[in-house]
């Protein structure tokens, strides 16, 4: 049976210090808040996690990105031919609203995200990616960096690299 598409959102995120998460901001046990804490994404060079985070590199320092979030009933099949990088992790969110969330500036807009059910809590997140080689500092001309981010219900499994062709993502790996 093939997966079929729960939602689907697309939005502008202002972003700093290259990165985005996904997970709830209120939380106080989040990597967020705690020095030292964030995860690097030595497997992928683009998602790394930690217990109900999942932090997303950028090729952006500072700026805004186009996120699309699109959450599914099972796996859906990777899109290998239109992106630069496509990364696989496994997390566990014992609820199921969390937010794309951005920059910690005031005034920041997240992007909220209701996540199906799911045994044990536990997800699938996927991200590809276009444009994070274009520049940490980009003018009105450069192509913007776009992420989409796919969720669904899955048993935990390890990190998985699906197509690697950026340099930002290279940064990150440790081989």
């Amino acid at each position: 049976m093939p997966a079929t598409l729960l939602s689907r959102t697309t939005g502008t995120l202002f972003i700093e210090d290259n990165s985005f998460s996904l997970g709830d901001r209120n939380d106080p046990h989040s990597p967020l808040y705690h020095v030292g804490a964030l995860p690097i994404p030595r497997v992928t060079g683009l998602l790394a996690t930690a217990p109900g985070f999942v932090g997303v590199t950028c090729g952006v320092h500072l700026g805004e990105i186009t996120v699309t979030t699109e959450t599914w009933d099972s796996p859906p099949g990777p899109d290998l031919a239109t992106w630069d990088d496509v990364a696989e992790v496994s997390v566990t969110w014992p609820d199921n609203r969390i937010a794309v969330c951005g920059t910690e500036a005031d005034g920041a807009v997240d992007i909220p995200l209701t996540l199906p059910p799911s045994p044990g809590y536990s997800y699938r997140v996927r991200d590809s990616v276009l444009h994070r080689d274009a520049g940490e500092d980009r003018g009105p001309d450069d192509p913007q960096e776009h992420h989409l981010i796919q969720l669904w219900p899955d048993t935990p499994r390890p990190d998985e690299l699906l197509k690697a062709t950026d340099n930002t993502g290279a940064l990150w790996r440790i081989p």
